[in-house]
């Protein structure tokens, strides 16, 4: 979906732990750069391409991966984007960079997660887990809160801890479109916060997240792509507003 020139958000089917799903990384070039912010999983990438040449994008000059946070529905795509391009800069947050290069294990593989899914069948166990060890991707641009990337018109780095420590959302400034990875989320048409889940799991008080996305309010929001969930442009600040004065998180267990 073009959301600004030479901006877009793609629509990109995936399965993990047995749930389909459809994610949305987001695309955008210039002269110089083709960046891909979050990478989908193993076996996304021909959807990628085949969304980035539909729309007049030089995929084949892809030259920037940008990672939201260290999840594997953002990272394990990488793998094959690399493959065919190894010179590709791959940027992530000082906290998550080294869940996802493999020196620190990735924050979800934690024992509630191993119990959580022990009663699948064996082979879709060993599926996840594979999908856990092969998710390793070379950082080699490593973010910190405030950075000014200079593609593409500008991006600005905003630290967002919370779903994971090292979580950011990208500010594109000639579109002012905020990328939020899964800071925010869109459920049933409304603009919520993290999934909380994952938080309790991590040690992470709700109202630490929820103090993170007060950084965004700084920022004039024309509109916000969701990884999950896609575009919401209807009054983006207002409804930031609300997810912040509400608390709106949400929870897969509810």
């Amino acid at each position: 979906m073009r959301v600004a020139e030479n901006l877009e958000m793609l629509d990109v089917a995936m399965e993990v732990m047995g749930v389909q799903r459809v994610v949305h990384p987001t695309l955008m070039w210039d002269e110089e750069n083709v960046v891909l912010i979050d990478t989908g999983v193993p076996g996304s990438l021909e959807s990628i391409r085949h969304q980035a040449e539909a729309v007049g994008a030089p995929f084949d000059q892809l030259n920037h991966i940008v990672l939201t946070q260290q999840d594997i529905d953002h990272i394990s795509g990488a793998a094959d984007l690399l493959a065919g391009n190894p010179g590709v800069a791959v940027y992530a947050h000082e906290k998550d960079a080294p869940h996802i290069r493999g020196e620190k294990r990735l924050s979800r593989l934690t024992d509630a997660f191993m119990e959580r899914i022990s009663d699948r069948p064996e082979e879709e166990q060993a599926a996840i887990l594979r999908m856990f060890d092969n998710a390793a991707t070379p950082v080699n641009r490593v973010l910190h809160d405030g950075d000014q990337l200079p593609f593409c018109g500008g991006v600005t780095v905003i630290h967002t801890p919370g779903h994971t420590a090292g979580h950011i959302c990208l500010y594109h400034r000639a579109s002012r479109t905020l990328i939020a990875g899964d800071a925010l989320n869109i459920l049933h048409g409304e603009l919520v916060g993290p999934n909380e889940d994952p938080m309790a799991e991590d040690g992470v008080a709700a109202d630490d997240a929820i103090s993170a996305l007060e950084k965004l309010t700084e920022y004039d929001i024309a509109a916000i792509i969701t990884y999950h969930g896609g575009l919401f442009d209807t009054e983006p600040n207002k409804n930031l507003d609300e997810v912040i004065a509400h608390r709106k998180l949400y929870s897969y267990r509810r």
